[in-house]
């Protein structure tokens, strides 16, 4: 019993202040892990449930009414522009408690079938660098699980956040595309009624064979697909990072247009940056290359926002890579984002860096005596001249 009120204890403490969740919180739940960094992700989310209570308790430090100076709308309500990115939650297993702290939520990516994805270990961690490194191969609950998850959190517990159904039909080979097709289809349908809008994932750097889904013509079928479905809610892709040489960096573009062309909203950038085994921080990685998230993404990360926010001034922008402080925050919004998500920053620092994130630009806003919908508009004039 007094373990247990200890670790309660720590959790709340955790849950605010950064540094206390960087040498206390998160060094025990690695210990707890045997050092397995997917094991303490999934202890976390199994915590955030436990423990909803405290961050009920919490709740004013995070979604405070004095922030409503900083809502954007989704789906006709106004919410903070600060969320979770795909993968944080893959099954919405903790929607409900996250809701108290995110002003939105992009949970998946939801697929049909149930997958164990590749073998453990698939997860390693770079501790000085704050990077991430998985080659998971999408593993998931299923569509089924997720569905559930979602409607009970809407039905039963009054469940009002915004949330983002990130969602990808895997084709078992690049010769059976329509069987991504058809799961998408299903995938629209099953969780239409329930989300605020759709993120189509077709980057995860760690499944072969979504690779025959980025071309230009793909990309504008699955736009209509998904906006035909999301009607006037959001309907953005999710984009792998943005490679500055220009051969890539056309065929990025070639994309992103290709969806825009095809109704789509706009993008979430980025996703993470295909590397070889020997750049994974670990003796006895199995696979030959993993997905790098974290630090590492920040100029992807950039550069994509804005090339997008000068080609497509309207185009609706979620940044997401890397953004580990209010510094980062700030750039990111300055370089034309509408939003902010993030998950592997969160695993270094804690929830508490939303905290601070948010009171930094609020801080900086007063300061300057601009409303944030005026500061946005502002960005988008400078950046589209």
């Amino acid at each position: 019993m007094i373990l247990k009120w200890i670790e309660k204890k720590a959790f709340a403490k955790g849950l605010t202040n950064t540094q206390f969740f960087r040498d206390y919180v998160r060094r025990f739940a690695y210990r707890r892990a045997g050092g397995d960094p997917e094991r303490v992700h999934e202890m976390a989310l199994e915590k955030l449930q436990e423990y909803e209570d405290v961050i009920q308790e919490r709740f004013h430090d995070f979604l405070s009414p004095e922030l409503d100076i900083l809502k954007i709308e989704i789906n006709g309500r106004r919410f903070l522009p600060f969320g979770t990115a795909a993968g944080l939650d893959k099954n919405a297993d903790a929607v409900e408690p996250l809701s108290y702290i995110f002003g939105f939520q992009e949970v998946g990516t939801i697929i049909v079938n149930p997958r164990e994805g590749n073998k453990r270990p698939r997860v390693a961690v770079d501790e000085r660098n704050g990077d991430l490194f998985n080659a998971q191969g999408f593993p998931s609950k299923g569509l089924r699980h997720a569905r559930y998850n979602i409607f009970n959190y809407r039905k039963y517990r009054g469940g009002n956040g915004a949330i983002l159904g990130s969602i990808c039909g895997i084709p078992p080979g690049p010769e059976e595309l329509d069987v991504a097709f058809e799961e998408t289809e299903l995938l629209l349908t099953e969780l239409d009624s329930l989300v605020d809008g759709f993120v189509w994932n077709p980057f995860s750097p760690n499944t072969a064979a979504l690779t025959a889904l980025r071309t230009p013509e793909t990309f504008e079928k699955y736009a209509k697909l998904v906006k035909q479905t999301a009607g006037n809610r959001w309907a953005l892709v999710k984009m792998g990072p943005y490679d500055n040489k220009p051969e890539k960096r056309e065929q990025w573009l070639d994309l992103v247009s290709a969806w825009i062309r095809g109704g789509g909203d706009g993008i979430v950038a980025v996703n993470t940056y295909m590397v070889p085994k020997d750049k994974v921080p670990s003796k006895d990685w199995g696979y030959p290359s993993a997905g790098r998230s974290g630090r590492f993404l920040q100029p992807y990360r950039q550069q994509a926002i804005l090339s997008v926010r000068r080609k497509f001034p309207d185009a609706v922008i979620i940044a997401a890579g890397g953004i580990d402080s209010p510094y980062q925050a700030w750039s990111a919004f300055e370089a034309g984002a509408d939003a902010l998500e993030g998950y592997t920053p969160y695993t270094f620092h804690g929830f508490g860096l939303l905290r601070e994130i948010v009171y930094d630009i609020r801080k900086k806003l007063y300061l300057s005596g601009r409303t944030f919908q005026e500061w946005r508009k502002e960005i988008k004039e400078r950046q589209t001249v």
